[in-house]
């Protein structure tokens, strides 16, 4: 794994295969980075199955949103310029940045969306997703899960029994969205 910067944005890049998926962290503002550990353990999951991964720290200062979705930017379109295929991945105000860049993926997985957060809010472009989320969540409530849920009109939703740091249940987390990726993005 490379320590890279691109455009200014620190990542973590882990070149294996044609087939690549940037991986976008949780709010900075409450700790949130590249190492988060759901990222490191998908991450782990898809680099054995051949997945090029990037994960990728935002800029500072904090700028609400709308700076971040230009970092997480930056490293996609980073990506596309490489790989044959590019894979989004986004968890809880990831899942928002991811969103709202998703027109540059070929599959993109959301874990724990929220609506909004800060001055950005989810977006739904026509691509083929995957939308995790926590029945017991303390952060989004298992209503405004579902009713996301059915106004993203995902391929797959899956809706595991933990709360919103999916603690326990990050095999299953990893796999899901392995085979998830598998089933959308062409084997090289």
């Amino acid at each position: 794994m490379a320590e890279v910067n691109i455009l200014g944005i620190n990542a973590s890049y882990d070149i294996r295969g044609e087939n690549a998926v940037l991986l976008c962290p949780p709010h900075p503002e409450m700790g949130g980075s590249r190492f988060d550990i759901r990222l490191e353990r998908i991450a782990d999951e898809l680099r054995k199955a051949g997945y090029s991964t990037l994960r990728f720290d935002y800029g500072k200062p904090f700028r609400m949103g709308k700076g971040e979705v230009e970092d997480a930017r930056k490293c996609i379109l980073h990506l596309r310029a490489r790989h044959a295929h590019v894979g989004l991945l986004g968890y809880s105000f990831g899942s928002v940045v991811a969103s709202n860049i998703s027109e540059h993926c070929d599959a993109l997985v959301l874990i724990s969306p929220l609506r909004k957060i800060d001055s950005i809010e989810l977006v739904n472009y026509n691509v083929p997703k995957l939308v995790i989320y926590a029945k017991n969540d303390q952060i989004v409530p298992l209503e405004e899960s579902r009713d996301i849920v059915e106004w993203l009109r995902p391929e797959h939703s899956l809706e595991l029994d933990t709360d919103h740091f999916y603690f326990g249940k990050f095999d299953v987390l990893s796999r899901n969205v392995r085979e998830f990726f598998d089933s959308i993005m062409p084997e090289e």
